[in-house]
């Protein structure tokens, strides 16, 4: 978002537990305890709160992609983005998808390629919900600042309106069958905000 989102509150809300940190002034947070994901994770400072969601444990980013990426889910299970990490703690279907690595990447995927035919960008990543980084150098961080100067993230960190809706209507017309495996959780979490995790 141009940005890191220093110093920001990062909560995790798991399936069962949760866990909470502070970003440091590169954006970057860790945050340890027994974890049995998936967990939604917001990322707030001021006005702004950023979502995204840890499947196991290790990095997990919170940026405006992992928004998208949110978008693009909540379209393919039927529900809404606040329905799909309220859900998370509560819902067997939502918790089966974000713990299966393949239906993960396959919405990574689906995310650069609405992103590449509605602005022309080519992340330099499409694992851009663990791909460790640091701000203000090339690679996924460079990637953010292009899609705010394109117009497909707004200053508060969001993506614009109607990228958003693309991608819940592109979700929508790809939906996830019932019955995929979840995965087991580890004994931490890690993440980001925008920096690279510790």
């Amino acid at each position: 978002m141009g940005a890191a989102l220093a110093n920001a509150g990062v909560v995790l809300t798991c399936k069962n537990g949760n866990g909470s940190a502070t970003s440091n002034a590169n954006g970057a947070y860790s945050a340890t305890f027994k974890f049995d994901g998936p967990c939604a994770i917001t990322a707030s400072s001021g006005a702004i709160a950023i979502h995204s969601f840890a499947a196991g444990a290790g990095t997990f980013n919170v940026t405006p992609l992992t928004e998208l990426l949110l978008s693009y889910l909540a379209g393919q299970l039927g529900t809404t983005v606040s329905g799909l990490l309220s859900g998370i703690s509560s819902n067997a279907t939502i918790q089966s998808a974000l713990t299966n690595s393949t239906v993960i990447a396959n919405a990574e995927s689906a995310v650069v390629q609405l992103i590449k035919t509605r602005y022309g960008i080519t992340l330099s990543a499409s694992s851009f919900l663990t791909v460790s980084f640091t701000p203000g150098a090339p690679g996924a961080d460079a990637d953010l600042d292009a899609l705010m100067a394109a117009g497909a993230i707004t200053s508060d960190g969001q993506p614009a309106p109607a990228l958003a809706a693309a991608a819940v209507a592109a979700g929508a017309a790809a939906p996830i069958s019932g019955g995929s495996k979840g995965a087991t959780g580890g004994t931490g979490g890690t993440g980001e905000t925008g920096g690279t995790a510790t």
